[in-house]
């Protein structure tokens, strides 16, 4: 079982890399020569229920919208969660589409303490190819 962990934890930080290494964060608005142009503003926000979050079942929700603050309803959006202080916790999923841009998974914290939650909004392909949005958040679980 500690060897199933060890593995799935690998996975989620060469995703993470990887991610990084791809430069699809939104914060940055300036594209390098080989990477497309972003054609449109991504907004993410993190709400949970129950609020505040609690050790055990927690759903995470995700609302995606553009620069005007109209909701995104065509993308594919990916959770990881991982404990800061216990390597080896971590969680990793795909949301369900809610509608009006909100996009919801329910996973189990097994414990409190300070989660960090990385939301991967994906957006389909385009002139530009694709757009990719990553934004992360600490989450405090009680």
């Amino acid at each position: 079982m500690t060897r199933l962990l060890a593995v799935k934890l690998i996975l989620v930080i060469g995703l993470l890399l990887a991610l990084v290494g791809c430069g699809g964060n939104s914060s940055s608005n300036t594209p390098t020569n080989d990477e497309p142009a972003a054609t449109t503003e991504v907004n993410v926000s993190l709400a949970t229920t129950p609020d505040p979050p609690e050790g055990g079942e927690v759903e995470l929700v995700a609302t995606v919208t553009d620069a005007q603050g109209q909701p995104i309803e065509d993308a594919e959006v990916f959770f990881m969660a991982n404990h800061t202080e216990m390597g080896g916790m971590a969680m990793e999923g795909q949301a369900t589409a809610q509608g009006e841009g909100h996009y919801a998974i329910t996973t189990n914290f097994s414990m409190g303490g300070t989660w960090k939650v990385t939301v991967q909004v994906n957006q389909g392909v385009s002139s530009t190819g694709d757009q990719r949005t990553v934004k992360e958040f600490d989450l405090g679980v009680e």
